[in-house]
């Protein structure tokens, strides 16, 4: 009984010592730093980096949503995954695009009986995938309304894999992110990275200079199928516009340039002919619905 009594006390010991070093192993700057925290001379403490406050906020209390280009669709992204080591914020739509009774109304307007076979209802469908790994801090401010960007993902299941650069405000008060502003990489692109060439700066609490990101990428090439690994790198310049602590309303991208650049070194970076039968610089499978990527489509076509 006694042994079992000291062994507990022993361990309450040790957990009040680890408690204690816990809290007291960032109280100074460089403490706070080996950690990779965010030291707040003005309160003397160690606290969490915008960039965790904000992926903490969005995934679990408060889930943004992403406005979906050109049909201004709101996609909440109610779930965290981690694909290939890079952490994504996902969610999912499906809009009712036409019905059995749509069909019936239609067809009896221009005096038609039947609804020729179209039985079922017919579905959008896709997925939205936000990349917080790669999300980029656009402002220093943590008090008011600050701003970042980041890549996402809008599968179309079947139609294509959009990818996007988003512009995004988040709120300190209200723990919340809005979507802004998007600009369109392209279909299946790859090695999304965003460099901040300049900051917005912020003085006094109000907004005086408009900064600027890169984003680069890849894509594919003029004479690439949709198959092949995309080697085209591409830069895009965006200009960033009223980004204001205090009113998110006027904050959006502003293209400036775009620069493409081929970095294909052999002819073994295509697709070989054999994949195209009917030489229109289109692989057989993409018209087939049927591309496989574990196939090397560089290397000539075997009969099996």
């Amino acid at each position: 009984m006694f042994k079992t009594l000291s062994k507990v006390l022993v361990a309450l010991v040790v957990i009040v010592i680890v408690s204690y070093f816990l809290q007291n192993r960032a109280n100074t700057p460089e403490a706070c730093t080996n950690i990779d925290g965010y030291w707040n001379a003005e309160q003397n403490s160690c606290e969490d980096k915008t960039e965790k406050m904000i992926f903490q906020s969005l995934s679990k209390p408060h889930p943004v949503s992403i406005v979906y280009p050109g049909n201004q669709r709101l996609v909440s992204l109610d779930k965290a995954e981690q694909v290939e080591q890079e952490i994504y914020l996902r969610g999912y739509y499906q809009d009712l695009v036409s019905s059995p009774e749509q069909e019936i109304t239609e067809h009896k307007v221009i005096g038609q009986e039947t609804t020729d076979g179209h039985d079922k209802a017919v579905y959008e469908k896709g997925s939205v995938f936000l990349n917080m790994s790669k999300l980029s801090l656009l402002a220093d401010n943590r008090t008011g309304i600050t701003y970042f960007a980041a890549p996402f993902v809008i599968n179309t299941a079947g139609r294509g894999i959009f990818d996007y650069v988003g512009l995004f405000s988040y709120d300190f008060d209200s723990q919340q992110a809005t979507h802004l502003s998007s600009e369109l990489l392209g279909n299946r692109i790859r090695e999304q990275a965003i460099v901040i060439k300049e900051k917005s700066v912020v003085k006094d609490n109000v907004f005086v200079q408009e900064g600027m990101i890169e984003v680069h990428f890849k894509s594919h090439g003029p004479k690439q199928a949709a198959a092949d690994y995309p080697t085209q790198s591409n830069k895009l310049t965006l200009q960033l516009v009223s980004l204001d602590p205090k009113n998110d309303r006027h904050a959006t991208f502003r293209p400036i340039t775009t620069d493409k650049k081929s970095t294909q070194n052999s002819k073994n970076t295509t697709m070989h002919e054999s994949w195209d039968a009917d030489s229109d610089g289109i692989n057989d499978c993409e018209q087939q619905d049927n591309c496989d990527h574990t196939i090397d489509y560089t290397q000539e076509k075997t009969n099996e």
